[in-house]
């Protein structure tokens, strides 16, 4: 690049600034929506989700029928996948 003539330099940084700016371009208000609006998730992460809200439905369960001692086991589970959640998505 250093090899270009100044005025070129300058006109390919002036458009590199162009589209880095990119004041055409407007963020989602709503980060978690797709475009249309609706919540976007890969089959991966609605599975995800749809396992723990399984487990804090049996440690639900399991505090109201036998006791919270039982249902910590199931709680830890759950909130070692809600860091885990945080943490790879």
């Amino acid at each position: 690049m250093d090899d270009l003539p100044e005025e070129e330099r300058i006109a390919r940084i002036r458009s590199a600034r162009q589209v880095l700016a990119g004041d055409a371009v407007r963020p989602s208000p709503d980060p978690w929506g797709g475009a249309d609006g609706r919540v976007t998730l890969s089959p991966l992460q609605r599975n995800y989700v749809i396992g723990l809200a399984i487990l804090l439905i049996v440690g639900v369960a399991l505090a109201l029928v036998l006791s919270l001692g039982i249902a910590t086991a199931v709680f830890f589970v759950l909130a070692l996948g809600l860091i885990a959640a945080w943490l790879i998505f």
